[in-house]
């Protein structure tokens, strides 16, 4: 206790600089290392109109534009993501926390993006995930013994994400440590020039006092009189 009394206020500020810039070097590093990728596509969802019965287009589309957001909710549900991680061996639960769809505006067009840890799985994924929503729209719009009453086309394949390197972990705690140091001796300038009196800088320098010296001073011996020198 009695040697933290001693550190002075600008060597705490520069230690919690460089403690703060080495734990913001790990972070990013973990961050890099656990970066996500995102592949997507889009699907163009049609309604299937009676060729005889022109008067049937405009209502089927209604049909369609009315439905698109139940559209995107069974992108992520179990008719979609049981299938598809089938095909991909993974766990559907875990497959459907990948998935997002969105309307594009007020159309009939659907985006989907599926996530992956790498870029080629994020596009592998999004693949199935796609395939498996056709498949599974087809199904549920299907009249029996008719056809389905919507039709989906692809208009955009599952893109693949570039891929990103990152730094190693001991150039970013390099570069932490340094940036930290940096920013703590511009904190301590800045301190230093607004609050001249209430943070002062002080090189300590151990000086021994006058009577700690004399004191170590052993007594010389004075030659006896009688004691003859030659």
């Amino acid at each position: 206790m009695r040697l933290l009394k001693n550190v002075a206020w600008w060597q705490w500020l520069l230690a919690a600089g460089v403690v703060v810039g080495l734990l913001g070097g790990a972070y990013y590093s973990n961050r890099l290392s656990n970066a996500v990728y995102i592949s997507a596509s889009e699907v163009l969802m049609t309604g299937q109109s009676d060729p005889n019965q022109p008067d049937t287009a405009y209502t089927s589309n209604q049909y369609v534009n009315q439905r698109m957001t139940t559209y995107a909710q069974i992108a992520s549900s179990a008719q979609v993501t049981t299938p598809a991680a089938q095909a991909l061996g993974v766990d559907p639960a875990t497959l459907a926390a990948q998935i997002t769809a969105t309307v594009a505006g007020d159309t009939t067009v659907l985006k989907l993006q599926v996530t992956g840890s790498n870029p080629e799985t994020a596009r592998r994924n999004a693949v199935a995930v796609t395939q498996s929503f056709i498949n599974a729209i087809t199904k549920l719009e299907t009249i029996p013994g008719g056809a389905s009453r919507v039709v989906v086309n692809v208009i955009t394949d599952p893109t693949t994400p570039p891929a990103r390197s990152a730094p190693a972990l001991w150039l970013l705690l390099i570069g932490g440590f340094f940036g930290g140091l940096v920013v703590a001796v511009i904190a301590i300038l800045v301190l230093r020039w607004l609050y001249p009196k209430r943070f002062p800088v002080q090189l300590r320098r151990e000086k021994r006092r006058v009577g700690e010296e004399t004191s170590r001073m052993q007594p010389v011996t004075q030659p006896d009189k009688n004691t003859w020198v030659p």
